[in-house]
């Protein structure tokens, strides 16, 4: 079991958790990974999903609010990503494997069966790896595990992720061009107000991600089957930066008109990283879901 030590009250730019890695699944990587065990509310567990390039230092201000509440809380790095090793492996990304991971996490740290409550956060490529446990859960009659989930600037359902310079150009070439990359994402992935100690500490952050990663990971991407979509009948909030280039809010409102159950939210002078341009209103949708 991984350390559960809470975290203090932190900061814009603080890192949330240091932890040691666990081996999640026999033959795979180990990842680093966070167990909060809660207090008064810790019959509920919220897993938070971190989108690609990310890490789970992103979703701090969340992880603080759920504390505070007496949640129970789990967290890791994909491979690759924050924490967790990077293995110069290409089929250790393969999107079926990261959401085999998901799978072996929410059996491993989820509540057994009909004793507690289980929320899933995702945020962008979280989301398609959100939405492909959830489509194998319910392919086995398995939904009822999941009480609800919270969907944080996803990609459109019908998009093919890698579709761009991640996809085809090589690996050493994107190194080279690494500079005009991180500004094209800067462009499209932040608001212009955002501000500018957020924006540094999460680009420096991101300087540790390998390109090699980042081209394995788009180029075998997960992909939720669009035609599924309808069989997750559980309660879906979806939420849309209005002003997210990466993945533009266009895609998200199909995305929950394809949803039988979604709550559609879209921010106004919000990006693609929602939880950190807007905390107060992504804490404040889940911890409505958390509330029932």
């Amino acid at each position: 079991m991984p350390d559960t030590a809470e975290p203090q009250p932190i900061a814009t730019t603080r890192l949330v958790v240091t932890t040691d890695t666990v081996t999640v699944r026999d033959g795979r990587p180990p990842l680093s990974l966070l167990v909060h065990e809660g207090g008064t509310r810790a019959d509920t567990t919220v897993f938070l999903c971190h989108g690609s390039g990310g890490n789970k230092n992103q979703w701090r201000h969340q992880w603080a609010a759920l504390v505070e509440a007496g949640v129970r809380i789990v967290a890791w790095d994909f491979v690759g990503h924050g924490q967790s090793p990077q293995p110069r492996d290409w089929a250790a990304y393969e999107g079926n494997h990261l959401v085999a991971d998901y799978r072996q996490i929410l059996d491993s740290y989820g509540p057994p069966d009909s004793q507690g409550r289980v929320i899933l956060a995702g945020h962008s490529y979280g989301c398609r790896l959100t939405l492909s446990l959830l489509q194998g859960l319910a392919a086995e009659g398995q939904l009822h595990r999941v009480a609800a989930a919270l969907l944080l600037g996803p990609p459109s359902p019908v998009a093919l992720l890698g579709a761009n310079p991640l996809g085809w150009l090589p690996p050493f070439v994107l190194e080279w061009i690494r500079p005009l990359i991180s500004a094209k994402f800067r462009s499209l992935a932040w608001h212009p107000d955002t501000d500018a100690a957020l924006l540094a500490f999460e680009e420096q952050a991101t300087k540790g991600n390998s390109l090699f990663m980042m081209k394995a990971l788009m180029s075998q991407a997960a992909h939720p089957d669009p035609a599924a979509l309808s069989s997750l009948t559980l309660p879906i909030t979806v939420v849309a930066g209005a002003n997210d280039g990466l993945t533009p809010p266009a895609g998200a409102r199909d995305l929950a008109k394809r949803l039988p159950n979604a709550t559609y939210v879209e921010l106004e002078r919000c990006g693609h990283q929602i939880m950190l341009e807007k905390p107060a209103e992504t804490n404040a949708l889940l911890l409505g879901l958390v509330k029932g």
